[in-house]
């Protein structure tokens, strides 16, 4: 019987690989391409995992592993997964879930809690002993992200041209993201956002808003409060009466690193939530990936 695991965090840009003993001891940890089926296309996935595992053949054949991916909890991708596999690991089991999952377990160091991500995008998961999931948002930019630097961004645009037209909060956030788009005039954006700009492109801009928030603007100073509410009615709707330990892990840089949203998320937690308590995450997306393979497999 083989005493070791894998644990492998499917990034879009990188994955990271650790081969750990039946103690969760990683004794490997190795880096490679992107493995997220929605930043590449299934053959180069395929490539990219084969030259992760490549790179640790000596423990082969594992006891068991876990991949944790953006998407990989829906079933279309999890077959595709699977395909992908038989070939790489025969009869090697292997548990396929979201990163969010891999997440919760690495930043709460155990199976069963609650987890709540706000970077580009937005995604709230809860999960109790038994596996059971719970998970809110995620459903990209253009039919959520609620809460996301992507979604501030958007909100700060689109409310800095109603401000223009007095229909919305005054604010004096207009010349400088225009600038931040590299444009002069107000009704470029109509081009820029619908023909040129990226996701990333408009996330890139959040931080501007937290700027002007803290001059005291007005409509900035509220789209960061809308955006707090929204990130906790995210964790609202996902509470899980079976779950015991009542402990929040946060990631991403608009909850880690944001000065404005996090203690206006803090605050509104407390007041809808006043059981649930954010801890500082214990460990990482790749430590949860391995302490799930060996849960599932040992």
């Amino acid at each position: 019987m083989s005493n070791y695991f894998f644990g492998l965090d499917g990034g879009g840009t990188q994955s990271r690989l650790a081969v750990c003993d039946r103690t969760g001891k990683v004794v490997e940890e190795v880096y490679g391409g992107a493995t997220n089926l929605y930043t590449g296309k299934p053959d180069q996935v395929s490539l990219n995992l084969k030259a992760l595992f490549s790179q640790v053949e000596q423990y082969f054949p594992f006891a068991g592993g876990c991949i944790g991916s953006a998407g990989l909890g829906r079933e279309r991708e999890k077959v595709l997964f699977r395909d992908m596999l038989s070939s790489l690991l025969p009869s090697v089991p292997v548990y396929l879930c979201s990163d969010g999952e891999i997440l919760l377990v690495g930043g709460l160091a155990g199976l069963e809690g609650y987890a709540l991500i706000s970077g580009t995008g937005s995604l709230a998961l809860s999960r109790s002993s038994d596996g059971s999931l719970k998970r809110a948002g995620g459903y990209g930019y253009m039919l959520g992200d609620e809460g996301s630097a992507y979604w501030i961004a958007h909100q700060a645009l689109r409310r800095s041209l109603r401000s223009l037209e007095g229909r919305d909060l005054n604010t004096h956030m207009l010349p400088s993201l225009l600038e931040g788009c590299s444009l002069s005039k107000a009704e470029d954006l109509i081009a820029y956002v619908h023909h040129q700009a990226t996701k990333a492109d408009i996330a890139k801009l959040a931080p501007l808003v937290t700027v002007f928030a803290k001059e005291g603007d007005l409509l900035a100073n509220n789209i960061l409060l809308c955006a707090a509410k929204e990130l906790v009615a995210l964790a609202v709707s996902v509470q899980n009466p079976a779950i015991t330990a009542k402990e929040l892990v946060l990631a991403g840089g608009v909850l880690e690193k944001d000065p404005v949203v996090r203690p206006l998320f803090e605050e509104e937690l407390k007041n809808v939530l006043p059981e649930l308590r954010i801890i500082k995450a214990r460990g990482t997306a790749l430590d949860g990936a391995c302490l799930l393979a060996i849960t599932k497999f040992s």
